[in-house]
């Protein structure tokens, strides 16, 4: 941000206002004139004590009380300054010079409403001067009030468009700030256009492309900017930027130590060589960069962000929470910024305040499609599927070129809500990008299973064994389906390979059992289900099978007693009471096998 506040610029104003406030005093009218000439020399003190005698000699010369603040001013004697500034004022109230001047040291002493106020009263006392839009224009900006500051600035390039070099790279930053990439990057063009050789308009230009995505054209820009002035430390930085996402990180680091020793106080040269380290996974090396971003510039947003990662991957929680807020609190409008702090509290399971952040990320960029992402994830954490599909739904149609993972995220949204007809196809897209997910087509096969698809779900089961031989689910899902189509020696062999994987699973015994009950192999189903037993003493199934086993091979006491048991693990089960009532009545005992099959048919109503 350029402010026209200069000791050229004091000569500039010396020489080209129109001059209020003028002594009939001949001798203090010439030691202004000499004060001029001196501060014209560079001689500043020189220039001050002959301001100092044009006072002594006319206490009412405006003129000279404005001269002497401009080199106070100049001598960041700021105190002195706003004293003459005031006396000048004082004594001609339409002196907007001196406003002006008051208001650049107000600016200077970051006292932005107090500076505008100024700058607008010389406005008003003269609306055709294009530096005093200018610099209320900064003093807006400095307030992060860019949409006034691109009005400002905008009327300066109206008034004086010859010589807008400054103004059009000043609101080319404005732009910048607000995201308004495209639109800063043409002010900065005509920047260029008015000087060829300003090496800070390249510099930024290429910024602007680069957040715009357009790395060549970044390059490009950063490398007339240090063609133009080798010394351009902001250049470097930024070219350093570029070599990284090009994963030149040795370019990258080069360019951030030139950065650093052109200027030991920018923080972006520091900030930078941290991102490489991070990216090696130097997290020391990283961390201690990013602190010495902030000790350089303790109000420097980007710093925080990634210290705050390294933190957290530290297991330092509470420092990580810190650092993700602290950006925020100094660029609240960077929607960018509530994104890491989002996704630190999605894994702290804090959903709801994760959700937040999101919430202002849109409000702030609209068009940011990891925050829908994000959101719709948590949204899914909290069993809020609309809500959550949703926002995958705007990931999608906002970024359909990365939007791989949010295909399957909604799938399982929709798999989740019963929605089987709607999961398949975000399965189906996603498994094109990436087929090798053995995880989503069993999601896929439960899908078409649901909606007794059987053929889609068995491909969809064997594929995932294919992907992941020891995937216990698909054995089992398949081994169901293949129950299901009484193919009962297919699911016995996926039974027996489950047990293989995992001899403690009881539900692999108890469909195996079922199996070897279709094929009548009457003793192994009953070792099958006394094992499911074993493992799972309250699996009312399997007493339930066992006692029909039983009851196939006439042990009808031995059904009884099972039967009983899978009654008192639940007393509403129809079925068992009706079992037991024709084991009770194969025994001869027709009494309770008539109390049975009354409470059955009573349950069955």
């Amino acid at each position: 941000m350029i402010r026209l506040f200069s000791f050229c610029f004091v000569l500039f104003l010396a020489g080209s206002f129109n001059l209020v406030g003028q002594t009939t005093n001949k001798e203090a009218e010439d030691a202004l004139a000499k004060g001029l000439k001196a501060y014209e020399n560079n001689k500043v003190e020189a220039a001050i004590k002959l301001y100092t005698k044009a006072i002594k000699l006319d206490p009412d010369f405006a003129e000279a009380y404005y001269n002497r603040g401009e080199a106070n001013a100049y001598q960041e004697k700021y105190p002195e300054a706003l004293a003459d500034y005031n006396k000048a004022i004082e004594l001609n109230s339409k002196y907007s010079e001196a406003y002006y001047g008051r208001g650049n040291v107000y600016s200077d002493l970051e006292q932005y409403p107090e500076a505008i106020a100024d700058f607008t009263k010389a406005i008003k006392l003269d609306s055709k001067n294009a530096l005093f839009y200018n610099d209320r224009g900064y003093a807006y900006s400095a307030l992060k009030k860019h949409a006034e500051a691109i009005k400002d600035y905008t009327k300066a390039i109206e008034l004086d468009a010859d010589d807008a070099n400054s103004y059009y790279n000043n609101r080319g930053d404005a732009y910048s700030a607000l995201k308004k990439f495209t639109e800063a990057v043409e002010d900065y063009t005509n920047a260029i256009k008015l000087d060829p050789k300003d090496s800070s308009a390249y510099s930024s230009r290429g910024d602007a492309y680069f957040e715009l995505k357009k790395m060549p054209e970044a390059m490009a820009d950063f490398n007339k900017a240090i063609k133009v002035d080798a010394k351009n430390a902001k250049a470097y930085s930024g070219r350093g930027v570029t070599y990284g996402m090009e994963g030149k990180n040795p370019e990258a680091f080069a360019d951030f130590n030139k950065a650093i020793k052109l200027d030991p106080k920018d923080p972006r040269g520091y900030f930078g060589r941290g991102m490489v380290y991070f990216i090696q996974q130097k997290l020391p090396e990283a961390i201690t960069e990013f602190n010495k971003a902030i000790e350089v510039d303790p109000n420097y947003p980007k710093a925080y962000g990634p210290r705050g990662a390294v933190n957290e991957r530290q297991g330092k929680v509470t420092e990580a929470l810190a650092d993700y807020t602290k950006a925020i609190e100094l660029d609240p409008q960077n929607a960018g910024a509530y994104i890491p702090r989002g996704i630190f509290y999605f894994k702290q399971n804090k959903h709801s305040e994760a959700i937040a952040d999101c919430n202002n990320a849109i409000e702030l960029d609209p068009t940011l499609p990891f925050a829908y992402g994000l959101r719709g994830d948590n949204y899914s954490k909290l069993k809020k599927f609309t809500e959550a599909i949703s926002d995958f739904t705007k990931f999608i149609e906002l970024d359909p070129n990365n939007s791989v993972k949010v295909y399957k995220m909604r799938g399982d949204a929709y798999f989740n809500q019963g929605k089987y007809p709607e999961a398949i196809p975000d399965y189906t897209k996603y498994l094109e990008l990436d087929p090798k997910d053995a995880f989503t087509y069993f999601n896929r096969g439960n899908a078409y299973n649901f909606l007794k698809k059987n053929a889609e779900a068995l491909a969809d089961y064997t594929k995932t064994i294919e992907l992941d031989p020891k995937y216990v689910d698909a054995y089992l899902q398949r081994g169901l389906v293949y129950f299901e189509q009484e193919k009962h020696a297919e699911a016995v062999a996926d039974c027996n390979k489950i047990i293989e994987l995992d001899p403690t699973l009881a539900i692999a015994y108890d469909v195996r059992g079922d199996a070897h009950f279709a094929l009548k192999k009457f003793p192994e189903a009953l070792a099958d289900f006394t094992k499911a037993i074993e493992l799972d003493p309250k699996d009312k199934g399997a007493y339930s099978d066992r006692g029909s086993v039983y009851s196939r091979l006439e042990k009808y006491a031995e059904a009884i007693a099972d039967f009983t048991k899978a009654i008192e693990l639940d007393p509403k089960d129809a079925t068992n009471y009706d079992n037991r009532g024709k084991a009770y009545k194969a025994l001869g005992k027709t009494k309770e096998a008539e109390e049975d099959f009354a409470k059955a048919k009573a349950l069955e109503k």
